[in-house]
């Protein structure tokens, strides 16, 4: 394989990743947000300050903290933990998408894939 064609694969490879991280973002954010309009989180200020960000390497993620509050199930206070009703919000929603990520990257990037890209490049 020459130096040339190892670029492209790695330009390619870099797209695909993009790709999933965008797509996986979405559905998120809609499972997010079905989860958060079932359960009487429909107020705006909910949504606000949540953002996803697709790159070549990594999908940031950032909301506000009271949406991780929600998601807990124990408070500690001091010495005392004080149970509370969680909403799974995050933890559940996130890490289930995980496995998602991590399936496509591992078995996703075939050569019909790599030609598609390929396609969309020209």
């Amino acid at each position: 394989m020459t130096d040339q064609e190892k670029h492209l694969n790695e330009v390619l490879e870099g797209r695909f990743i993009k790709r999933v991280m965008s797509e996986e973002s979405q559905d998120i954010n809609l499972a997010q947000i079905k989860y958060m309009d079932s359960h009487g989180f429909s107020n705006q200020d909910w949504r606000t300050g949540r953002s996803f960000v697709a790159s070549e390497t990594a999908l940031e993620y950032s909301q506000l903290l009271k949406v991780r509050f929600v998601d807990m199930k124990s408070i500690s206070a001091g010495m005392a933990k004080h149970k509370k009703k969680s909403h799974p919000i995050h933890n559940r929603i996130v890490y289930g998408h995980y496995n998602n990520i991590i399936r496509e990257m591992k078995y996703g990037f075939t050569d019909a894939v790599k030609e598609e890209l390929r396609q969309l490049e020209q």
